[in-house]
């Protein structure tokens, strides 16, 4: 299984396969499907607002949102087949192709993005990774990896850092830097929680540091490996009203 336990030997001696562990870190998150109830809290030094969201994915190459509170927001949504993402308004009752020049868009107006919401890009795919050595969080003893794009792959990032709980391929930190070298959003995990055989953060947080603003994403449920109920990912979910997973 991908999920094998990383040789504890091998951590002990400072030897941290980085590709083999970020690998695990997109297992943990995705699994072969999942479905989940999230909340979302967009701070803003001015307002603060909650949405509640559910969630689909499969293979790594669907994935479905849609939002069921708060009221004047219910319906909204996003599709994901490989490449191509969608959003419906139910307002104006449209399905909308958005182009892959708008995935670092904000999603919903939170520090989050539609790439980081229905994941388009792969830490596995589209980066190389390097072990830069041990460091500590909170009292844990994490492995910080540097993963640098691909010359062809379809990111924006210069770079992204991880801090990784090597054992149970957790992310305690991840910072994203533009071409320049700069750190412009941190995430941060917390408060791991085991959901089957997945052990994952079920709080994170995303700081866009320049505009000291954060948006909380916490899963609330979260069920992964089990086949879905019905056919997801298509324009037709999109559209239908839902309110339950």
């Amino acid at each position: 299984s991908g999920l094998a336990f990383i040789n504890q030997a091998a951590v002990a001696q400072g030897k941290i396969e980085a590709g083999k562990l970020v690998k695990r870190v997109e297992e943990q998150q995705l699994g072969n499907t999942f479905r989940g109830k999230l909340k979302m809290t967009i701070t803003r030094p001015d307002s603060k607002r909650e949405l509640e969201i559910l969630s689909w994915t499969e293979n790594r190459s669907k994935s479905v949102i849609k939002i069921v509170n708060p009221v004047k927001d219910r319906g909204t949504g996003n599709l994901r087949k490989q490449f191509d993402l969608w959003q419906y308004l139910p307002k104006v009752e449209r399905t909308i192709k958005i182009p892959p020049s708008l995935m670092l868009q904000s999603w919903m107006g939170s520090d989050f993005t539609n790439d980081d919401l229905v994941k388009t890009s792969s830490f596995v795919r589209d980066y190389t990774h390097e072990f830069a050595g041990f460091e500590t969080i909170d009292g844990t003893k994490v492995a910080r990896i540097i993963c640098k794009p691909k010359p062809d792959a379809p990111v924006v990032w210069g770079k992204l850092e991880m801090w990784i709980e090597p054992n149970d391929a957790v992310i305690l930190r991840e910072d994203f830097f533009s071409e320049q070298g700069e750190v412009i959003k941190r995430l941060t995990g917390s408060n791991i929680k085991k959901f089957g055989s997945h052990t994952i953060p079920a709080r994170l947080e995303m700081t866009t540091l320049k505009k000291n603003t954060s948006t909380v994403l916490e899963y609330v449920e979260a069920t992964f490996d089990e086949p879905h109920k019905k056919d997801v990912f298509n324009e037709a979910f999109l559209k239908s009203p839902i309110t339950s997973l």
